[in-house]
């Protein structure tokens, strides 16, 4: 068996693979790719995964990606490879700058969101991780929740007490809670 062969043959595999796990997805939408658009997103996916130092275990993010974006009104069949390309390079790198905990799905549905507001690949490909995961509604709600939570304290009588850092100035012989100072506990 001629090496080259050997080292090209769990390249096809991957393929083939990627190639009817993508197009299950697309079905939904009356899409599909063929074998060659299906080696070309393993190679741009092997790309981006190096580009970013990243290693992807289970459901691969083109499965994801195209699963939230199959029944776009924005996707069609004229280049529709070259945009699912596009679309998982734009995932790799929105993934790597938000922290593990984001689920890849909620990455996905954000992007669907953008591309369904602005009707384009390219604009949402060239956006920020921060605009595009303003369309995801858990996304903004965590946010807004931590952001909140931050400075909220809630005392024994369910009164809640929000503080804002930029009016706040800090004194230590201001009264605290019951009207001791600050410092009244510290040993000198």
């Amino acid at each position: 068996m001629d090496a080259n062969a050997w080292l090209s043959a769990p390249a096809r595999t991957r393929a083939n693979s990627m190639l009817a796990e993508v197009n299950g997805r697309l079905a939904a939408g009356g899409l599909s790719i063929s074998c060659e658009d299906a080696r070309m997103l393993a190679e741009r996916r092997d790309e981006a995964l190096r580009e970013t130092g990243r290693v992807e275990f289970g459901v691969p993010a083109i499965a994801i990606v195209t699963e939230a974006v199959a029944t776009s009104p924005c996707l069609f069949q004229d280049g529709l490879a070259r945009d699912l390309a596009d679309l998982q390079d734009a995932f790799y790198a929105i993934r790597d700058e938000l922290p593990a905990d984001v689920p890849d799905t909620e990455i996905a549905e954000a992007m669907r969101g953008c591309l369904d507001a602005w009707g384009d690949v390219a604009t949402v490909t060239s956006m920020p991780s921060d605009e595009i995961m303003r369309f995801s509604a858990e996304y903004v709600r965590v946010a807004e929740a931590e952001n909140y939570e931050t400075y909220r304290i809630t005392d024994d009588e369910g009164h809640i007490y929000t503080f804002d850092p930029v009016k706040w100035d800090y004194d230590e012989q201001a009264d605290g809670w019951n009207g001791e100072g600050w410092a009244d506990d510290w040993d000198d």
